[in-house]
């Protein structure tokens, strides 16, 4: 496989130097774009189910190409396989020569009723199991690439692995992103709440017996529901014990191979939670991105497609 080149550190368009209009026109007006253009891709794609060694079922979508480096995506909180941000990756990475697996995450994508139980943030030991087991399928290198919450999994991933992983504007410190969430912009409150009772409805309708979410649809804040799940759903105490077992900040990730890539303008993911982080982890700070968007132009990929594809070429090498 080429080596490709590594592109220059990144600039926006003059017309997307605002952090907000920037994560906005990355998550809606390049969607036409991005289904056109990996339309081959995902139509070549193969539906694999993963079973872990806890029972878990998770779903992943699967483009090998023989004899090359593997690299397994995550997608960010109540985001998907099939995601704008995941698909113009994953046909970034196959082109530039990668088998790419897009996994989703428990209840995500179209999957609530594969596993009774509740998707939650500190369910990391299926996920490393499942990309294990990618691991086990290929005689190949393989690496993460992860997005927000999915750039925490890929991170934690990488702690008990060893596998390098590149995470896209993560969510190291999830207190702070569900205040930020809540006390930003109203747009990101409503579009989160919007997508999470839809996923939780999903599960209702999938569960009936077991799953009323009825009060939580009256809550209008995403800390609120927090909150309520926490505490009716999960076996943690509170909602701090909980963030607790997924906050990444500190030396949590000591001796952790790993890029982190980040925005100061992000709207969601305040970067306060990337000082004092271990030598082990590359830092890569963009003074304007967004939220996971670093958009080139409209109808092209992303300048994290490009440095993922460089990046990972030198560390799968």
């Amino acid at each position: 496989m080429d080596r490709p080149d590594p592109p220059a550190p990144y600039q926006p368009p003059w017309w997307l130097k605002n952090g907000h209009v920037h994560t906005v026109f990355s998550s809606r007006a390049r969607a036409h774009w991005i289904a056109k253009h990996t339309a081959p891709l995902q139509q070549s794609s193969e539906r694999m189910i993963l079973t872990t060694a806890s029972g878990a079922r998770l779903e992943a979508w699967v483009n090998a190409q023989v004899g090359k480096p593997t690299v397994v995506l995550i997608h960010g909180w109540l985001g998907h396989a099939d995601s704008s941000y995941m698909l113009s990756a994953a046909a970034s990475l196959s082109q530039a020569g990668y088998s790419v697996v897009r996994l989703n995450l428990r209840d995500h994508g179209e999957t609530a009723h594969l596993n009774e139980a509740l998707f939650h943030s500190a369910r990391i030991d299926e996920v490393v199991d499942a990309v294990v087991q990618i691991k086990q399928s290929t005689d190949q290198n393989v690496g993460l690439l992860g997005f927000s919450l999915g750039g925490n999994f890929s991170l934690r991933v990488a702690k008990a692995t060893g596998l390098h992983a590149i995470a896209v504007c993560p969510a190291m410190d999830p207190a702070a992103t569900s205040l930020a969430i809540d006390d930003g912009l109203a747009i990101y409150r409503w579009f989160f709440l919007r997508k999470w009772r839809r996923a939780l409805l999903a599960k209702q309708a999938a569960f009936p017996d077991i799953y009323d979410f009825g009060p939580a649809m009256q809550l209008n804040r995403v800390t609120s529901l927090t909150e309520l799940f926490v505490r009716e759903h999960t076996p943690y105490p509170n909602v701090a014990d909980y963030f607790q077992r997924y906050t990444l900040t500190g030396p949590v990730l000591r001796d952790t191979p790993g890029t982190i890539v980040f925005a100061e303008d992000d709207p969601v993911i305040p970067p306060s939670g990337f000082e004092g982080l271990p030598d082990s982890l590359e830092l890569v700070r963009v003074p304007r991105g967004g939220h996971c968007a670093f958009v080139t132009q409209p109808h092209k990929p992303t300048w994290v497609d490009h440095f993922a594809a460089a990046r990972l070429a030198e560390v799968l090498s």
